[in-house]
């Protein structure tokens, strides 16, 4: 929508000039939404191409404004440079947006009640680049748990919420964002190749939950299930975990209906 602006003049061609050229401002900040939206709702990089037909935008117009995204730090080309995909400084900016106090204390409402119930620490996990972010944590009150700050990076290839992000992702995707074999290792558990997690990963998309039973952390038990958005796409991950044998793989999977009912308030909180 065109902003007509007041101006002291007695010429009506400045008016109109004005008008139009504010008019031109406002139509370029949408094109500028609709790239960034177009980047921040796709699983994988995006080529000039795919962007400009999405949002059905002129290439040379999109490749330009993808410029200056790319040059305020807004958004970042992929390792061959052919692609564009959001930047730390854009995720960080979703990620400040769901730690916000209105979402959050409906977050943290929801987890205290599964703590509750389950009897063990949960957690609430997003994806950040090629690591799982940690944003939210609510203690058990056993006596005995395992120490896990809020803001903790962990991998993917043997987190029970890592998994679950690559479980979301094909086989192109995956082997982008964990990389090289032989993988980390942590725990004799741990997975380090291709050959273990491509199998691991099909049965956790078949079942819809993953559990990460000692391949992070020695002692640990984690079973983690998926929180989507209101487009049906997975966000966050709902986890719960705790030590061996108090939290036994058997306990894990009894929790998943409890975690699944937790995840479906939260997205309903996202509607409201």
């Amino acid at each position: 929508m065109k902003k007509l602006i007041a101006v002291t003049s007695k010429n009506s061609t400045d008016l109109t000039v004005l008008t139009i050229l504010e008019g031109s401002k406002s139509s370029m900040a949408e094109k500028v939404l609709l790239i960034l939206e177009a980047i921040a709702n796709s699983e994988f990089p995006l080529t000039l191409e795919n962007i400009s037909s999405s949002i059905g935008l002129a290439k040379p117009t999109a490749f330009r404004l993808l410029n200056t995204l790319v040059a305020q730090g807004f958004v970042e080309r992929d390792p061959n440079g052919r692609r564009f995909q959001p930047s730390a400084k854009f995720r960080s900016m979703g990620i400040n947006l769901l730690s916000g106090d209105s979402i959050r204390s409906q977050r943290v409402a929801v987890m205290k009640r599964l703590v509750e119930t389950i009897g063990e620490t949960c957690n609430f996990n997003i994806l950040d680049g090629n690591e799982v972010l940690y944003l939210d944590r609510i203690e058990t009150a056993a006596p005995i748990r395992l120490h896990i700050d809020s803001g903790m990076r962990v991998p993917l290839h043997c987190t029970a919420s890592g998994k679950l992000f690559l479980s979301y992702m094909n086989e192109t995707q995956i082997k982008r964002v964990v990389g090289l074999e032989p993988f980390d290792y942590y725990t004799p558990k741990t997975i380090t190749s291709y050959g273990d997690l491509m199998p691991a990963i099909k049965k956790i998309s078949g079942q819809g939950y993953s559990i990460d039973e000692c391949e992070y952390l020695e002692g640990s038990i984690c079973v983690a299930v998926p929180v989507r958005d209101q487009k049906n796409k997975v966000y966050a991950a709902l986890v719960a975990h705790g030590p061996t044998p108090r939290f036994t793989l058997k306990l894990a999977e009894q929790s998943v209906a409890i975690l699944q009912a937790a995840a479906a308030e939260l997205e309903d909180s996202l509607t409201q």
